[in-house]
């Protein structure tokens, strides 16, 4: 058997595994499938990582920590800190996405363009910040969730100038994968504080590992210009 075909074959047993738990209400199961979704995922990818790259190896620090430790979840301080490794996570992808964007003059269409995205999206997570006010009694969770929901816009915001600026498979990947981390949350928020569903959190776990495929294929992504034809 070909390696590639055996780690994909751990990859979809690990999601399985998880969904499973997420149908039969195991918890253990759920988490054990997320964590080693990503295991096979790094053995997989182990020779096209950049080494010395400590952008790569905080956020696969925080990221996999973060997975450890979800075991713990419904011991209140555990989930505090699941937050607050989630946003390391995130800020060490900033961090990357940063070191290669080549910043571009660009039109007055594309500035209102990206101002008016920007503030749409702004609004609309205000909104949902609002929204969990009314769902959380604790007042420093809530500061918490400020927190890491302006983490949230950081990446978003991040994300649309890099891709804007530097149009290349490897932008398309960060694009890609913030939009993937920003339903998976927005998924888990549904689940968790609005209504209570099977399908919902399903979804947004599919979209989590999706989100955690694409951060790999951003690492191990050459920057490289692409042509529209490329991109279509």
């Amino acid at each position: 058997m070909k390696q590639k075909y055996f780690f994909a074959l751990l990859v979809i047993g690990a999601v399985t595994a998880s969904v499973t738990g997420i149908f039969q209400e195991k918890f253990w199961l759920e988490k054990t499938g997320e964590l080693f979704f990503i295991l096979p995922l790094l053995a997989y990818y182990y020779k096209k990582l950049p080494s010395g790259n400590y952008n790569l190896y905080a956020f696969l620090f925080f990221l996999v920590t973060a997975n450890i430790l979800s075991f713990f979840h419904p011991v209140w301080f555990f989930s505090y800190i699941g937050i607050g490794l989630w946003i390391g996570c995130y800020i060490f992808l900033v961090r990357e996405a940063i070191k290669h964007t080549e910043y571009e003059k660009g039109s007055r269409f594309m500035s209102l363009y990206f101002v008016a995205v920007v503030a749409i999206y702004a609004y609309l997570l205000s909104l949902h910040v609002l929204e969990l006010e009314r769902s959380l009694s604790d007042g420093f969770l809530f500061s918490y969730y400020i927190i890491y929901y302006l983490n949230i816009l950081i990446l978003a915001i991040t994300a649309l100038i890099y891709y804007l600026n530097s149009f290349s498979k490897k932008s398309v990947f960060f694009m890609c994968l913030t939009i993937s981390f920003i339903f998976a949350d927005v998924f888990r928020d549904m689940e968790v504080f609005y209504f209570p569903d099977l399908s919902v959190e399903i979804v947004g776990t599919l979209i989590r590992f999706a989100a955690i495929k694409l951060s790999l294929l951003f690492f191990v992504t050459p920057e490289k210009k692409l042509r529209l034809l490329h991109l279509v």
